[in-house]
């Protein structure tokens, strides 16, 4: 017989609690009237943890190496079940409320993702910090950046087709492994749906493995990590824009009305460079990073690619960079045989100085336009 519902839970000395989870995923399993199971991913524990599951009829799963992702990953690997639920063994889910789940899947959703926000929190069980800072900045970077839609991006408990844990290709070992299953899913267009949660206090008597800001952290830089488009190239267009409207203002000022806005120096010119040299250097950076989620499968629908992958060649970017070095190496080669041959005409020092940090900028933007441009090429390679 078929397999409908695998529940899967990450286990590590979890002696205290995991007879309590245990019972309740097989009481949620004969409720539901299903073909079903309930699977231990045990991630290495020294007490009697496998012990109990298995004398309460769990099918123990050994995980070799510690973290919450690796569990998670070596519990669905194993599972048989159609659709895959998960959450943890301290006893903070109840997993007799995994109807809504499974309804969920059966309606078409490939990811169903809990909302303890929508639910009731138990007094004592979600921290301060993490309730009205953690969870609503990661939920709020998360929805920003990949358009998730979710109001809770950390609920634990979860539910997913199989088919869809395989296309996301999962390998997060530790704690962001819950992040990276919704940014694979929205990268991928998985259908992701969200129910009300429950949550309950934990019912441990020792601290959870979780560790507020090193794991907060951990989520962070994952999300960050898999949007070039947010890291790099906001920030990147941002400086760049700044930097390149004042450059061209500021010289546009100096040669047609040096006398206006006196207060603009040509200190101001010099922090116009700083700000488009940070932000081509961003944007260079974003170009190379976006081509490696591509390469991983991570981010093939977007825009970017798209466009480069139509335009691009590592022979056009050597010719556009080696362009921009020798016009800049031109002007500057020009300005000191001008000043000191007094054949060539001078100009205004405040034009020669404007001169000098436009030919700055665009010898600096080719020579990095030429080595994004090999970078680019050894993707390139790699894909033909």
């Amino acid at each position: 017989m078929e397999i409908e519902l695998s529940i899967v839970i990450p286990a590590l000395d979890e002696e205290k609690t995991i007879s309590h989870c245990v019972k309740k995923a097989l009481k949620a399993i004969s409720s539901l009237a299903v073909p079903g199971e309930v699977v231990v991913a045990d991630n290495g524990s020294t007490d009697r943890t496998r012990e109990i599951s298995e004398s309460l009829g769990a099918r123990v799963v050994p995980v070799e190496g510690r973290g919450y992702g690796r569990a998670l990953r070596g519990g669905f690997s194993a599972a048989r079940g159609r659709f895959l639920l998960m959450a943890d063994a301290d006893g903070s889910y109840d997993f007799e409320e995994c109807g809504a789940y499974v309804e969920k899947l059966r309606a078409g959703f490939d990811l169903v993702v809990g909302n303890r926000f929508q639910g009731v929190i138990a007094p004592g069980a979600m921290p301060f910090l993490h309730r009205y800072l953690g969870t609503p900045v990661l939920t709020a970077v998360m929805n920003l950046l990949f358009g998730a839609g979710l109001g809770d991006t950390n609920c634990g408990m979860r539910a997913l087709r199989r088919d869809a844990f395989e296309r996301m290709g999962l390998k997060a070992d530790g704690m962001e492994f819950a992040t990276e299953m919704l940014v694979k899913a929205s990268l991928i267009s998985l259908k992701i749906a969200e129910v009300p949660c429950n949550l309950y206090k934990d019912l441990r008597d020792r601290p959870p493995h979780l560790r507020t800001w090193r794991d907060g952290w951990r989520h962070l830089r994952f999300i960050l990590l898999f949007s070039p488009m947010g890291t790099f190239f906001f920030p990147g267009v941002f400086c760049s824009a700044v930097g390149g409207l004042l450059l061209l203002g500021l010289t546009a000022r100096d040669w047609a009305a040096p006398n206006a806005l006196g207060w603009l120096t040509s200190r101001h010119m010099l922090t116009a460079l700083l700000f488009w040299l940070m932000g081509t250097s961003i944007l260079g950076l974003g170009v190379v990073a976006q081509e490696a989620d591509y390469q991983e499968r991570y981010d093939a629908r977007s825009h970017l690619r798209a466009f480069l992958h139509r335009t691009f060649s590592l022979e056009k970017g050597l010719i556009l960079g080696c362009a921009l070095a020798l016009l800049g190496g031109a002007v500057l080669f020009y300005l000191p045989i001008s000043y000191y041959g007094h054949r060539l005409p001078r100009g205004p020092d405040t034009l020669r100085l404007d001169a000098a940090i436009l030919a700055i900028a665009a010898v600096l933007t080719g020579v990095q336009c030429v080595f994004v441009s090999f970078a680019l090429g050894l993707f390139y390679h790699r894909v033909k």
